[in-house]
C-alpha cells in the first residue's frame, strides 16, 4: 500500500500525523510525507515559522525537518517504510503531480472547517485535491481519532443505489488497516410524500416505486455486508436505512454515534432511495466531524451482476405473490408489506 501524507506545519497536520499513526497499516506499506514549498519568499517564511524555524527559509531546511518528522514517525510504526519529500509551487498542482509519479492507493490531508466567507475567497487545498485527484483521499479532523492503534473504529458508510457505493463497499472490504472496526452501512432514503393531488392511480404508482426501491437498496445492503464480512477486517458490520434528506442525516448519525471515519463514494445516482454523492460527498467532507474518506477512481466488480440478480428475484416474488392474492383484494402484494428491517446502530438517531 502507497499512501500520501500532505503536510502543510499547521495543526492540521498534526491530525494528519495523529490519522497515520492511529492504524495498523499492513507490512510493506510506503507511506510518502509531502510538503510543498511556495515558491513566494513571504511565505516561506510563515512555512519554517510554522515548522519551528524563524531564520530558515530555503528548501534544504524545509526537507531536513519533514525528514526529521519522518524519522520519528518510522520508530513508531512497524513493516511499514516513511520518507519525505518538498515540492515547491502551487500546493494542489504539485500534489497531483507527485502522485501522477507515485501512484498512491490513499491521499491524506488535513483540513479545518470554513466559513462561508472562507471559501468564497481563499478555497480549500482538500476541497480542491477532492474534485481532482483519481485515487481515495482522506480527508482528516483530529479530534475524531481512535484512540489508540487496533483500538477499533467506528466507521458509517452511507450507500445508494449507484455503482460507486458499490466500488467504496469493494475497496473497503479488503483495507487490512481498517481490523477491529465497527461498519454501518446506511442507506438515506427521500421520505414519501403525498400529495392531496395526485390521483389514486398515481399515488398508489408511487407508493410501488418507493418500496420497490426500499427493498433493492435493503437487498444491497445485505449483499455488501455479505462482502465486508468475507473481508474479515470488521468485528460488527450494521445496516440501516432512514428517510431523510441525505446531507443532514449522515452528518447527523455521524455526530451521534459518533463515527470516527466516514467512507463514502464520489458519485451517485437521483432518485428515490438514491443519494447525488457526488455533492453530498463533498458537503458531508466539508462540514463533518470527524475524518471522510471518499473512495475514487475504483470500479465495482459485482454492482451491476448482484442488482440484476435482485431484481429479478424481485420480479418472480412479485408474480408469486400475485398468484397467491385473492381477486377481490385491491392492496399491495405480499412482498411489498415489510421491510428486513435493517436499523442503525444505537444512538445514532
Amino acid at each position: 500500500m502507497k499512501i500520501i501524507a500532505a503536510l502543510d506545519g499547521s495543526q492540521h497536520s498534526s491530525a494528519t500525523l495523529n490519522f497515520i499513526l492511529s492504524y495498523d497499516w499492513p507490512a510493506g506499506t510506503w507511506i510518502k510525507l509531502v510538503h510543498v514549498l511556495p515558491c513566494e519568499r513571504g511565505m516561506m517564511k510563515y512555512v519554517m515559522h510554522a515548522f519551528g524555524k524563524e531564520n530558515e527559509c530555503d528548501t534544504e531546511s524545509v526537507a531536513h525537518v519533514l525528514s526529521g518528522i519522518a524519522e520519528e514517525t518510522a520508530r513508531t510504526l512497524q513493516n511499514v517504510s516513511i520518507s519525505s519529500e518538498v515540492l515547491t509551487g502551487d500546493p494542489v498542482e504539485a500534489i497531483l503531480s507527485f502522485a501522477d509519479t507515485f501512484h498512491p492507493d490513499l491521499i491524506v490531508t488535513g483540513c479545518r472547517k470554513k466559513t462561508a466567507v472562507d471559501v468564497l475567497l481563499l478555497g480549500s487545498v482538500s476541497q480542491k485535491l477532492l474534485e481532482k485527484v483519481i485515487c481515495p483521499i482522506a480527508i482528516v479532523r483530529g479530534s475524531s481519532l481512535p484512540a489508540a492503534p487496533g483500538a477499533g473504529t467506528n466507521v458509517l458508510v452511507p450507500v445508494d443505489d449507484s455503482e460507486h457505493s458499490a466500488a467504496a463497499v469493494e475497496w473497503l472490504q479488503w483495507q487490512e488497516w481498517m481490523k477491529n472496526s465497527h461498519i454501518a452501512l446506511l442507506s438515506v432514503t427521500e421520505p414519501l410524500h403525498r400529495s392531496v393531488m395526485e390521483g389514486v392511480k398515481a399515488a398508489s404508482d408511487h407508493l410501488l416505486t418507493y418500496h420497490a426501491d426500499k427493498m433493492l437498496i435493503e437487498s444491497l445492503l445485505e449483499k455488501w455486508g455479505g462482502y465486508l464480512q468475507q473481508g474479515g477486517n470488521a468485528h460488527q458490520i450494521t445496516r440501516g436505512t432512514v428517510d431523510g434528506a441525505a446531507k443532514e442525516t449522515i452528518l447527523k448519525g455521524a455526530h451521534n454515534w459518533p463515527a470516527n471515519l466516514i467512507i463514502m463514494g464520489a458519485h451517485g445516482r437521483e432518485g428515490i432511495a438514491k443519494m447525488v454523492l457526488g455533492s453530498v460527498s463533498q458537503h458531508v467532507s466539508t462540514h463533518a466531524d470527524c475524518t471522510v474518506l471518499i473512495v475514487k477512481g475504483m470500479e465495482s466488480k459485482h454492482y451491476e451482476a448482484d442488482r440484476q440478480k435482485i431484481l429479478d428475484s424481485m420480479i418472480l416474488d412479485d408474480l408469486a405473490a400475485e398468484k397467491r392474492r385473492p381477486t377481490h383484494n385491491s392492496g399491495l402484494s405480499d412482498n411489498w408489506a415489510g421491510s428486513s428491517g435493517h436499523v442503525p446502530p444505537s444512538g445514532m438517531f
